[in-house]
């Protein structure tokens, strides 16, 4: 029989408890049906939803930057929100919201339901169920291989899969039946699955949970926002994460012009995208191995060095081979982010301070990388190439490296 520690037994790698795979299958479902749901389906959806609305493609293309926006603005009141309230209330909310705006979508063709479908549906969703929430529970039930824990739980098998799946339920079926049945995935799995999410293991108070996942014995309140953003550590984190978060989300937009920049064509560009997304999942579970032997900043740091060579090689000229396998390797340390990021808050800052933490971060960090993809587009039309965001990106990515060794110092004590 497993023993399962408790609070006097407030030691670093205590065992987790049974419960735990549970809340892991839940969390794993949480994060992928709100991200599959949203990340999956805007490329299917441009065409039928700019006929189905009569707007033009810029209209009907808003969504997803809405709701990218929205969650990364509330992503900070969600970790305040996690902090105080049951994940399970909060988790159950965010099913209820995604299922309410797929249905709104279902019934409705004009643009203003569109729009607050995503922005005010969608977007505290993604920010709740899809981002804080998860992460958090895995934080809270596991002490032992954390970071894998993690990395399973963002494995992006629904994002994968939807684009096909959607695509012929469209084709066969029409595009009423996909928003019902993307409504049904969040109401009739996701909701229940919900309901049963513990907050913290069975017997322990919040404040004994938190002792036992970092053995410092320190306030289950943790830091508060303000707190956190005096923090220095917690900037060091953010900005070095944000480098290669960037990174594959620049690419993420950008990477087939630079295919045709480079002299290939928009399928080969396609093609170099789907590899970058496919070789995403390997890297979530093996940066979340790495940083449960490395630790989460060291693991940052690791990424980020990793990022500095791998933009720097896009300099070379490549064949098309070696391109593809960069593009490859980056995309599995894009994924990194999220395993190692979550890891290296609840070291820096205890894991009762991790979900303000997580949130804050990807508010605070926003900017930088709106102006980044913006700014890609405006040097491009200005050089007609992209030498310049590859320098700056890999410069963005070796600031990184030592931001990330000045965050490994509080998992240290200082």
């Amino acid at each position: 029989m497993a023993v399962i520690a408790t609070a006097s037994e407030a030691v670093p790698g205590a065992p987790n408890h049974p419960l735990a795979i549970r809340m892991g299958v839940v969390a794993w479902l949480s994060q992928n049906v709100i991200i599959g749901s949203v990340f999956g389906t805007p490329g299917i959806l441009l065409r039928p939803m700019q006929e189905r609305m009569g707007v033009a493609p810029e209209l009907a293309s808003m969504g997803v930057p809405l709701v990218i926006l929205g969650s990364a603005v509330l992503a900070s009141g969600a970790g305040v929100l996690a902090s105080r309230f049951s994940l399970r209330s909060l988790m159950a909310v965010s099913a209820l919201a995604s299922a309410l705006a797929w249905l709104l979508l279902a019934f409705s063709t004009s643009f203003a339901a569109y729009i607050v479908a995503y922005a005010l549906l969608l977007g505290p969703a993604m920010s709740l169920a899809g981002m804080v929430l998860p992460p958090t529970l895995v934080t809270r039930w596991f002490n032992r291989n954390r970071g894998l824990a993690i990395g399973i739980v963002h494995l992006p098998v629904i994002v994968t899969i939807m684009p096909v799946f959607g695509n012929w339920v469209i084709e066969h079926h029409g595009l009423q039946t996909l928003f019902l049945g993307l409504a049904a995935l969040s109401g009739l799995v996701l909701l229940p699955a919900s309901l049963l999410v513990i907050d913290h293991p069975p017997g322990q108070t919040a404040k004994e949970a938190v002792q036992i996942a970092d053995g410092t014995g320190g306030p289950a309140g943790g830091l508060s926002v303000p707190q956190i953003l005096k923090n220095p550590y917690f900037w060091a984190l953010a900005l070095a994460v944000s480098a290669m978060n960037t990174s594959v989300t620049l690419l993420g937009v950008h990477l087939v012009a630079m295919a045709e920049s480079w002299g290939y064509s928009a399928k080969d560009g396609a093609f170099m995208a789907s590899t970058m997304a496919f070789c995403g999942m390997a890297g979530s579970i093996l940066f979340g191995m790495i940083a449960d032997r490395l630790g989460g900043a060291r693991t940052v740091a690791l990424v980020v060095f990793d990022g500095t060579v791998l933009w720097l090689l896009f300099l070379l000229g490549l064949p098309f081979p070696l391109l593809l396998v960069v593009i490859g390797v980056m995309g599995m340390h894009g994924s990194a982010g999220i395993p190692a990021a979550s890891k290296a808050y609840a070291e820096a800052l205890g894991p009762a301070s991790f979900s303000r933490a997580y949130g804050l971060s990807a508010t605070v960090t926003l900017p930088l990388t709106v102006l980044c993809i913006i700014g890609t587009g405006t040097v491009y039309r200005l050089n007609g190439n992209y030498t310049v965001t590859i320098l700056v990106m890999a410069v963005y990515c070796a600031i990184g490296i030592p931001l990330a060794l000045f965050g490994a110092r509080a998992a240290r004590g200082g």
